[in-house]
Order: structure tokens, then sequence, then C-alpha cells
């Protein structure tokens, strides 16, 4: 196992935040579409009565919502197949992060990602001394040795 694993955990989590908010955007426009229900439109074209002009037509857009909810439940599904791998690369990354000798370490790597802390966070629960930039410092230092 390497530090790659970190630097894939943060990555999924990421993805997983950017698949929900594509889904959550989807799930809005198809409650906007249940809510206004039809939609007007003009075409032209020849009356019933035999004259030419406008004509104004008014529909449920049916192609438009099912697009909607099929887009949807792609998303639904990359969401669970992502959520599955996350939950591989947790069980990864924690193994990884128990076996780092260093404790101080330990911590670092565990407050920053799994987490998901930010480095003044992070030094508020390491303690004493501790510093944002001491923190990130000694955890790149760490990389960099790896």
């Amino acid at each position: 196992m390497d530090k790659s694993i970190l630097t894939q955990y943060t990555d999924l989590q990421e993805e997983i935040k950017d698949i929900r908010r594509r889904a959550e955007g989807v799930r809005r426009q198809l409650e906007r579409l249940e809510t206004e229900g039809t939609v007007l439109d003009a075409v032209k074209g020849t009356r019933q009565d035999g004259t030419f002009g406008s004509i104004r037509i008014e529909g449920f857009p049916y192609a438009e919502y099912d697009r909607r909810r099929r887009s949807l439940y792609d998303y639904l599904l990359k969401l669970e197949e992502a959520e599955g791998k996350l939950l591989e690369l947790t069980n990864k990354a924690e193994e990884y992060i128990n076996s780092i000798e260093d404790s101080r370490m330990r911590r670092i790597v565990q407050y920053r990602i799994l987490d998901g802390l930010s480095w003044y966070e992070v030094a508020d629960r390491m303690g004493g001394k501790a510093t944002s930039d001491s923190c990130k410092k000694y955890f790149e230092r760490f990389l960099k040795k790896c």
C-alpha cells in the first residue's frame, strides 16, 4: 500500500459530492416540470376555419420529462457505485493510516483525510503548540518521504 490511496480517497469524496450536486439539479428540474405542468408555444399554420396565422399549442413535455428522469436514474446509479468504491477505499485508507509508525502523523492524516478537517481544525485537535502551518508542513514532509 502506498500514499496514493490518500489522494484517491479525497478525489472520490469530491466526485461523490459532484454527482450529488448534479443529481439534485436534475431533481429540481423534474420538480419544476411537475409543478409547471404544461408548456405553451405558438406555431404558424392553417387554423380550423381555413385562415393562416399563429396557433397556440399547449401540452406536457413528456419527452423532456422522461429524459430528465433517465438522467436522474443514471446519476443515482453512479452515486451508488461511487459510494461502494468509497467504502472499500475507506477500509484501505484506514489500513494504510494504521500502518504509519509515527503516532502524530497518524492523527494528522486521519483528521485531514478521513475526517476532512481544515488545517486549522487539525491543529486544534492536535492540541499543544500545533499550528495549521506546522501540521501542514509535517504532512507535506511525510508525503515527500514516502
